[in-house]
């Protein structure tokens, strides 16, 4: 009885992992400055990234290093009261692969204001007196940094 429980623990374990197993990191990172301060950005807005590295599925080249992806904003939080930074999520991008056909990949990115934190005295404080001071805003540059998404 033990031997057969543990079989079909196995056997249910081996048919799970292909599933975590199949997702392909992709590193992109921003070509266009992102920010909240004006709201600038709103839901549906498209915004421009471009992958940092090759991308390779069963060792061929699927997505060539600084192809051209573009992100659709799902979710904008504005900053708040009391250090509520803001927050940007993407659920769904688009691309290309080499043989110039589309890719749409369902994978979720959110990016906050307090990523964006440097240590200057304005940021301590707001950290230590945060019920006084607005959170973050979200203001990042092209190149700047690298997300992970995965397909």
């Amino acid at each position: 009885m033990i031997k057969k429980i543990l079989y079909s623990f196995i056997l249910v374990s081996f048919l799970i992992l292909p599933s975590y197993a199949e997702k392909i990191p992709v590193k992109i990172s921003l070509t266009q400055i992102i920010s909240t301060h004006h709201d600038e950005v709103e839901i549906g807005d498209k915004i421009n990234f471009m992958a940092v590295k090759d991308i390779y599925v069963d060792e061929k080249l699927y997505i060539k290093k600084d192809t051209p992806i573009v992100g659709v904003i799902d979710y904008v939080h504005p900053n708040g009261w009391s250090s509520d930074y803001a927050q940007i999520t993407f659920k769904t991008f688009y691309t290309k692969d080499v043989d110039n056909k589309k890719i749409t990949i369902s994978s979720p990115l959110t990016i906050k204001g307090n990523e964006n934190l440097v240590n200057h005295l304005g940021d301590k404080l707001n950290v230590v007196l945060g019920w006084v001071f607005r959170g973050a805003e979200i203001f990042v540059e092209p190149d700047t940094k690298i997300y992970n998404i995965f397909m």
